[in-house]
């Protein structure tokens, strides 16, 4: 029994170390209007059309911290039968330093100009004290200047 307890004793000593470093957030972005690139007209309509936004976020993580940051995208429309209608590429800066993210993005309803976007992401530190982390992300830009999202940095 005496084996047993302290077994148990330290892989929950083990899971509430792990939890400890992870750090879940919720986030809000105010965008920029989105500057259209390129893009080729193909049999089945538009295809490739990119463009470019910049914005202002503010995440709030699980133990109250607040911190507010610069984030801007590059977005391109994928051919039609992939996974994605389109992919984002992000860089974020802020006080504590950058990351990079990365959102395949589906429309929620019949694609056009108005219809939000859901979108699921991962995330990587690239200096201050995000450096070498990785993390996870969701988001839903519910109009054309507003998202939201959730994400959390993996543990170190």
């Amino acid at each position: 029994m005496k084996k047993l307890t302290v077994g148990v004793l330290a892989t929950a000593s083990l899971l509430t170390a792990g939890a400890a470093h992870a750090q879940s957030f919720t986030y809000d972005v105010v965008w920029e209007p989105v500057e259209s690139i390129g893009g080729l007209v193909g049999p089945n309509g538009p295809q490739y059309q990119g463009g470019v936004v910049e914005g202002k976020y503010t995440t709030t993580y699980a133990d109250g911290t607040v911190s507010t940051g610069d984030v801007k995208c590059v977005g391109v429309d994928q051919p039609d039968g992939g996974i994605f209608a389109i992919h984002l590429a992000c860089t974020t800066t802020e006080e504590a330093g950058k990351a990079s993210l990365a959102y395949g993005c589906n429309f929620i309803g019949e694609p056009g100009p108005d219809t939000p976007l859901s979108c699921v992401g991962a995330l990587q530190g690239k200096e201050g004290a995000f450096a070498g982390r990785n993390g996870n992300l969701t988001m839903e830009w519910y109009t054309d200047a507003n998202a939201r999202g959730t994400g959390a940095w993996f543990a170190e």
